[in-house]
């Protein structure tokens, strides 16, 4: 064999070289040994090898024989090394021979886990059930023809797979979390997304097959999962469009912020954020002015600003999506929940193995105008991760906020007025949080005007950034919804990272228990 070519196809498997002495021996520092003594074989036997496309066969054999010849040495020194009494057979090769067929079975078995199910159905039924041809053929419900076919191709597989080194992949022992969110016109019912993050396989099935199209096998192997545990799984992704299915190989039909993307993003934005919130800062304006008597202190009043800006700048940005990027998209996974027929969109992130605690990520809920049901007045509030130990408000007590706000406490329910108390939301019958009128509302707008264009700039730029990168890293056959979901989710994103470089840069700061920050009632 041409030494260049020769050269070329050692460097190609050194890794799988190295992983085969490694699955065996369990130990770095032996398997690197066991490697190079595999490799020196090669190269002195290689001169002998005619037809360069038995190659692979040759090395895995080669391999094989000098890992035989690594644990007779083994076995050799262990018997010289180890006192026994003369009266005790040397069992060093009956050991041998044990531990060769164990190992020859686990790979036996490691193969019979990768054939598709029609093969491993007719392999099991004819060699461990010991049914004939004839009636594998009647249980299966296919010729005997067909099963002789089965069994041929099944014994190749089989044979050709023990000749090679599967090296499982680095989900098999340590499986990404995966995240799964969604947004359109039916939302409903979550639970099938829920699914997704009380078990891990199928967001790894969906992350195994995300950056190119793959075999049920492969997806195994990387999984360490074997065959029969993948299938019904798989089956389930096809059927709701989260997987797609071409000429047997499997590729990924939703968009996920994996880790590279994220990384990608998050190192993109550090630089355009941390530029956004020293302009913010810079703003002089009216705000404090005006209205700085109305809050305890400056850190109140400068969370109130923050919130009414960022308020103002989702309301200025709020059509740029269907503008920039289309509609919501029509057809895909969404399409299928509650009935069918909802536009809308389906993602996943993928986040690191985190051992401990972990803190909240993003904004913890964003309500940009909840009117109460009399028309009385509607509440804006943002639950910051930063603020969540004194504010964490939820739709459903709109009315009982707003009823507070136009000084009407007293007509309130006594258990209503118990839980305005209990959370801070009400003291001595009066509100305790920032309450305007529509028409301080209007001259907000006017007075925050450069801070509000500073925060939708940041999200445009943010928003086409996400878009681009998210979708340059998606599938070809999902770029489009890939880059209307990095828009539409970072959009809200670069809300939470202006809040956290402001937060860190110490112009607004931790609350007090008792504190409302980022909330407001506007009055009608």
């Amino acid at each position: 064999m041409d030494s260049i070519k020769l050269e070329q196809l050692i460097t190609e498997n050194m890794k799988s070289i190295f992983g085969f002495a490694l699955t065996r021996l369990g130990n770095v520092a032996e398997a690197e040994w066991l490697a190079s003594d595999i490799l020196y074989e090669i190269v002195r036997s290689a001169p002998n090898l005619k037809d360069e496309e038995r190659f692979y066969g040759f090395i895995w054999k080669i391999a094989e024989n000098v890992y035989m010849d690594y644990l007779r040495k083994k076995a050799k020194k262990a018997s010289r090394t180890t006192e026994l009494d003369e009266n005790i057979a040397d069992e060093s090769e009956y050991v041998l021979e044990e531990i060769v067929k164990k190992e020859e079975l686990n790979i036996l078995r490691r193969e019979l886990s990768l054939l598709s199910k029609q093969y491993r159905e007719a392999t099991v039924l004819y060699y461990i059930e010991n049914l004939s041809c004839s009636e594998v053929a009647k249980k299966l419900q296919i010729s005997t023809e067909m099963v002789k076919y089965y069994l041929f191709r099944a014994r190749k597989i089989i044979r050709e797979g023990m000749n090679m080194e599967r090296l499982y992949g680095e989900k098999s022992y340590r499986p990404n979390i995966f995240e799964i969110d969604f947004w359109g016109t039916k939302a409903g019912d979550d639970r099938e997304y829920r699914d997704f993050q009380r078990r891990k396989i199928k967001g790894n099935i969906l992350l195994a097959a995300y950056y190119s199209p793959v075999t049920i096998q492969e997806i195994s192997i990387e999984l360490g999962v074997a065959l029969p545990y993948l299938e019904d799984e798989i089956k389930l992704l096809v059927d709701r469009q989260y997987l797609v299915c071409n000429n047997g190989k499997y590729l990924t039909n939703i968009p996920i912020f994996t880790l590279d993307c994220t990384k990608t993003i998050d190192g993109k934005l550090k630089e355009l954020t941390e530029e956004s919130a020293q302009k913010f800062i810079a703003v002089a304006d009216e705000f404090d002015t005006r209205f700085g008597n109305r809050f305890a202190n400056a850190n109140l009043a400068h969370w109130q600003k923050l919130l009414l800006c960022l308020h103002y700048s989702l309301i200025d940005t709020e059509n740029d999506l269907e503008k920039d990027y289309g509609e919501l998209p029509k057809d895909g996974p969404y399409s299928l929940v509650n009935g069918g027929g909802g536009h809308g969109i389906i993602w996943g992130r993928s986040t690191e193995n985190v051992v401990g605690d972990k803190l909240p990520r993003g904004i913890q809920g964003i309500y940009n105008g909840c009117p109460a049901s009399d028309g009385r007045g509607s509440v804006i509030a943002m639950n910051f991760r930063q603020t969540l130990n004194a504010q964490h408000f939820e739709g459903q007590i709109t009315d009982p906020i707003v009823c507070t706000a136009v000084d009407c406490f007293e007509y309130l329910p006594k258990d209503w007025q118990k839980v305005m108390n209990d959370l801070y939301y009400a003291k001595d019958g009066k509100a305790n949080f920032a309450v305007w009128s529509i028409e301080e509302y209007d001259e907000l707008r006017q007075i925050l005007k450069k801070c509000i264009t500073i925060a939708s700039d940041l999200n445009r730029k943010t928003a086409e950034l996400a878009a681009n990168i998210t979708a340059d890293l998606a599938p070809s056959h999902i770029r489009k919804t890939a880059e209307y979901v990095g828009a539409f989710v970072y959009r809200f994103y670069s809300t939470d990272k202006l809040v956290s470089k402001l937060f860190e840069m110490d112009w607004v700061k931790t609350v007090g228990d008792n504190e409302k920050p980022a909330i407001c009632v506007v009055k009608n």
